[in-house]
């Protein structure tokens, strides 16, 4: 069950607005809720040995850390006035997306905020930016916010794959929509379940009966949930097409979805239509891992 009681926010200072607290600020906004606000900083002028001798660039990266904290302690201020409970961290971090899974797993933090942007395909395909490994490792649910507003009763898009297809693991999809369900509650919004299924070609099975399979798992699925009939979306198509046009179609503001481990090299690598969505989607992407997943050291 999503009860938040604490939201760890990533702030990168150097951004003129804070779209991940201003998501955060929402959740919170009824609940007695702490937000942690994280500043993960590295900077190659204070790594050791590159100006300075290893007791120079201690005191030097510290003071570097006390201005970042004192920053935060800014942004902190006026939002404890009005009653909230704000923590701040500014933290020596590299690569940032360890120290934010960390984090995330030492406050035991309820769900993760960190605003991203939209990246190219090749940097998708390495995941070398901080939000694409964030989907990848971290331990705790993780909402990835782009810029526009929630409206004031937000949709929410659980997509779920009740037949596997994608090879989610059996129970995530239980996970996504307990989720969707209890984050439309907390916002006062409204959740929606989305199957998109494609069937396979040459696979020996005819359209009227593919689309009856996956009729009869969703409907298996959905009866452990109370969303109307109405909200319960069957369509065909490639996943994150299907995706994009219902989230167009109903200006739905999140999608929540599961981030899976699949790879023969004993690494995690997310699932192919998470990242694709991820970047063509105009709304917030929040993803779960199964229940079963472990960060590596852990």
């Amino acid at each position: 069950m999503f009860d938040p009681k604490k939201l760890l926010v990533v702030i990168h200072l150097d951004e003129a607005t804070y779209p991940a607290l201003d998501k955060a600020l929402a959740i919170a906004r009824s609940k007695d809720v702490e937000i942690v606000l994280l500043s993960c900083e590295h900077t190659q002028y204070l790594v050791e040995g590159y100006y300075f001798d290893s007791a120079e660039v201690t005191r030097l990266r510290t003071e570097y850390l006390q201005e970042c904290k004192e920053q935060l302690e800014k942004i902190a201020k006026p939002m404890r006035e009005n009653g909230l409970t704000i923590t701040t961290l500014a933290l020596w971090a590299y690569p940032e997306y360890e120290t934010i899974a960390k984090q995330a797993l030492e406050l035991d933090a309820d769900l993760v905020i960190q605003h991203i942007g939209r990246h190219g395909a090749l940097s998708r395909m390495f995941l070398t930016h901080t939000d694409w490994q964030l989907v990848r490792t971290c331990p705790k649910p993780l909402l990835l916010v782009k810029e526009h507003a929630w409206s004031s009763a937000p949709k929410i898009i659980g997509a779920v794959d009740p037949k596997h297809a994608r090879y989610k693991p059996s129970g995530l999809d239980h996970k996504v929509l307990e989720f969707s369900i209890d984050l439309a509650k907390v916002l006062a919004g409204t959740a929606y379940a989305l199957h998109a299924f494609h069937p396979v070609a040459l696979s020996g099975v005819y359209p009227d009966q593919a689309e009856a399979d996956h009729e009869m798992a969703f409907n298996e699925l959905m009866a452990d949930f109370s969303i109307d009939k109405d909200r319960q979306l069957l369509v065909e198509g490639a996943p994150e097409i299907a995706l994009y046009e219902t989230q167009q179609d109903l200006d739905a503001e999140v999608v929540v979805m599961g981030a899976i481990s699949r790879s023969f090299f004993n690494d995690v690598f997310i699932g192919n239509t998470t990242e694709k969505a991820m970047d063509y989607l105009k709304c917030d992407v929040l993803t779960l891992k199964p229940n079963d997943f472990k960060m590596q050291g852990n």
